[in-house]
């Protein structure tokens, strides 16, 4: 039996919720319930997912069960951009997201992080969600990979329980569903792109922003956006996701609005890159049958 789309989704560190949208679109399941501190991001979540019960603090919430956790547990302790204090640092959550899944008690855990966190952070990820009965595989790669007009290499950690689901695929199937998926992008790109005389171009997948310049690995300047749009739209990212590269899009004078497009800058710039979300959920789906002895 297949992954059925009655899964239940429990969301950590939800932000403007992403991450559950792409594993809601893969076809995992649909939203249960969300925890995210800042009410801002509460009142985005309450908008697309009316009936999903909602946290406010990680640290606090005593959830109930689900059938998938997924999160983007705080990345400041071992971002390059950060102090690195790494596990010494008060917004080292992960301990939180580990006692949610122990009282939870999903089949299946989706976590996300910078690469960073390759440095300390995965060995006492792996161990406790090894003592919590999980067997995990993990895999890094960049939402330039399937089009994103910026890098935003990230490491992604699927877990699942031995009891509570079966994985077809021999170990490496995360990895290998990625990089197909990745693939798959690459190809369609070098269809869409072609020159003057409609000849074809084609890029490798291991360079994928070679012909949109430096400005497809960042596309957060504004002096850049011109040219990171013509790659998302080479990439077919623009055709895919419905994507606007303008940040303060259909913003009008006034000062809401104007604080408003502050807030949505600063949500999109932490949330998790939903095609990105979408393709593990696709990964999982493609690995995994439920265990019809699970209790």
């Amino acid at each position: 039996m297949s992954v059925p789309c009655e899964f239940r989704i429990g969301s950590l560190f939800s932000g403007i919720g992403l991450l559950e949208l792409g594993l809601e679109q893969a076809g995992l399941g649909s939203v249960a319930w969300q925890c995210e501190i800042d009410p801002w991001c509460r009142r985005v979540l309450a908008k697309h997912w009316p009936e999903a019960e909602r946290f406010d603090d990680v640290r606090t919430m005593r959830p109930r069960a689900v059938d998938v956790i997924c999160g983007g547990f705080p990345c400041q302790p071992f971002s390059v951009a950060g102090a690195k204090r790494e596990l010494d640092d008060e917004r080292w959550l992960w301990p939180e997201f580990a006692r949610v899944i122990d009282e939870a008690r999903p089949a299946i855990v989706v976590a996300e992080n910078v690469p960073g966190l390759r440095a300390r952070g995965l060995r006492p990820v792996l161990a406790d969600l090894a003592a919590l009965g999980f067997d995990a595989e993990w895999h890094h790669f960049r939402a330039s990979d399937l089009g994103a007009p910026h890098e935003r290499n990230r490491v992604w950690i699927v877990a699942t329980h031995p009891d509570r689901v079966d994985v077809r695929q021999q170990p490496g199937w995360l990895g290998r569903s990625i990089g197909q998926q990745v693939a798959a992008v690459d190809r369609q790109a070098g269809c869409n792109a072609s020159d003057a005389n409609g000849q074809r171009r084609g890029r490798s997948v291991q360079q994928p922003v070679a012909e949109a310049g430096p400005a497809a690995t960042n596309a957060d300047g504004i002096g850049r956006l011109e040219s990171a749009r013509r790659f998302a739209i080479q990439r077919g990212w623009s055709r895919e996701c419905g994507w606007t590269l303008d940040p303060i899009a259909r913003v009008d004078d006034g000062r809401k609005r104007i604080v408003d497009a502050g807030r949505r800058r600063k949500a999109l710039g932490n949330a998790v890159v939903m095609p990105c979300a979408r393709a593990v959920g696709r990964a999982i789906v493609g690995a995994v049958s439920v265990n019809k002895g699970a209790k």
